[in-house]
């Protein structure tokens, strides 16, 4: 049995995600989780979707899948631009257990006929991810049932990234200064670094649920002073200032592809914790 998941009934799927094992699926509470799922919001507190299903399958009264779709309330443009004039036709989330494929293909067909007459359809876009989780909305290379059902209905992989997870201790002063900028209404906030008063580059960070945990969107130091240790500097100073505020883990990702940035992160004690993966169906 297949039936669409309401707001007033909606814990027991929150207590059957909290089963799923990703790193980037972090403890959340069930209030976080439930404005996350239904009322997201990105970084700059923009609505993520502007319709949104979810579908949960049962047999008999235990959940053993469900699926997450809709249309973007904006999109990206040929430009890569955030533009309000673009929706994204996206399959949020899709899991099953193991031995119901059959649901899992339920599910998904469910999904499919919901885009009829779209050109292109996405899945686990990274972008649209929940907010609770650092809106990192790939999937984790441990569900290959998912992937293999999403490739037999035409899906093929889009991005890979390698995810990375750090804990923050034993950190010593830096000569870095963090300089932070307003948090926006989504939970981010950008800072710079400066050495000896002068700007040498900037990140920008997602804080989640209770405040221990921050996820790294991006880190940038000024081309002209890579490659010899600022960038490790840079480094330093943010977990000493992330430290300082009761950050205790900061996770982050990189494309499957920059190798330099792998390089970067396992030198500045950031653990890989496996491979994401983003798809996409032409129709």
């Amino acid at each position: 049995m297949i039936k669409e998941c309401s707001l007033s009934d909606c814990e027991e799927l929150y207590n059957y995600q909290r089963k799923i094992e990703a790193p980037y699926m972090f403890e959340t509470g069930f209030e976080d989780w439930k404005a996350s799922m239904f009322f997201d919001v990105d970084g700059e507190g923009r609505t993520l979707f502007r319709e949104i299903k979810t579908m949960v399958a049962y047999d008999g009264n235990r959940i053993v899948g469900y699926i997450q779709y809709g249309n973007t309330a904006f999109g990206f443009d040929d430009s890569g631009e955030i533009s309000d004039q673009v929706s994204h036709p996206i399959i949020r989330m899709l899991y099953f257990d193991e031995d119901y494929e059959k649901d899992g293909t339920g599910l998904l067909q469910m999904a499919l006929d919901y885009f009829h007459g779209e050109s292109k359809i996405y899945a686990f876009f990274h972008y649209f991810g929940m907010s609770c989780y650092a809106r990192h909305g790939k999937l984790f290379e441990k569900y290959d049932d998912i992937q293999s059902l999403l490739k037999k209905h035409g899906f093929v992989v889009e991005h890979e990234n390698v995810y990375y997870a750090s804990e923050i201790k034993d950190i010593s002063d830096s000569e870095i200064e963090v300089i932070w900028k307003e948090q926006t209404s989504g939970g981010q906030q950008s800072a710079e670094f400066r050495w000896k008063g002068k700007c040498i580059g900037e990140c920008e960070i997602h804080y989640i649920g209770s405040g221990e945990i921050a996820y790294l969107r991006w880190i940038h130091i000024n081309d002209d002073l890579q490659n010899n240790g600022q960038g490790s500097k840079c480094m330093g100073g943010l977990r000493a200032s992330l430290k300082k505020m009761g950050i205790k883990k900061l996770d982050t990702d990189t494309a499957i592809n920059n190798v330099r940035a792998q390089h970067y992160y396992e030198k500045n004690a950031f653990v890989k914790c496996g491979i994401t993966k983003s798809f996409y169906k032409e129709c």
